[in-house]
């Protein structure tokens, strides 16, 4: 027949007397200590890194002997002066810039046989021609505007150019192209 442990009365049944346990020569194991800040050993290593830290950077200084002073001669004449004048030619001087590198080269509009240009848009608006020129002014191109009328209306052409040589008139062409403008190759 089954018992049922589960509702039986909690009791020590067991005396200590029926059974006895023999102990064992074992050693007990002790729980791991937990690593813990010394504040002592801390400050002595601490101590003792600054004094090798600094006995390392003044160690050469120290062990070198010292040169024995000197008199100094005594002067015989006057030291020279020295009297610097670059201060006063800047002051009294007028600097005068020349605007002739800066300025942008008129564009050559003789026709030649072999001149080549790049139309880069045209536009019915005088404003809007004049703002691509001076962009592309400033990209170092040299840029135009011409007035044409077609139709009964007027029609304002960018062109950069005259180039002598078909190279630089295509390298204009490819820098336009990058910008995103529909450029056109024109040969005279």
């Amino acid at each position: 027949m089954p018992k049922d442990y589960a509702h039986r009365a909690r009791t020590n049944s067991r005396s200590k007397s029926t059974k006895t346990k023999k102990k064992t020569s074992r050693p007990r194991a002790t729980p791991a200590r937990k690593m813990v800040f010394h504040g002592p050993s801390f400050s002595f290593g601490a101590l003792v890194g600054a004094a090798v830290i600094i006995a390392a950077a003044y160690a050469p200084e120290l062990l070198q002997p010292r040169p024995q002073a000197t008199p100094a001669p005594e002067p015989t004449a006057a030291a020279p002066q020295v009297e610097f004048e670059f201060d006063k030619l800047l002051r009294d001087s007028e600097v005068k810039a020349d605007p002739e590198p800066y300025a942008v080269p008129e564009p050559d509009l003789t026709d030649t046989p072999s001149s080549f240009s790049v139309q880069a848009a045209s536009f019915r608006s005088a404003a809007d021609a004049e703002q691509l020129r001076a962009r592309l002014l400033l990209q170092n191109l040299p840029a135009t505007v011409s007035e044409s009328t077609l139709d009964t209306s007027r029609w304002y052409r960018v062109t950069v150019g005259p180039f002598q040589r078909q190279v630089e008139a295509e390298r204009a062409l490819t820098k336009l192209r990058e910008q995103g403008l529909d450029a056109i190759f024109l040969r005279r």
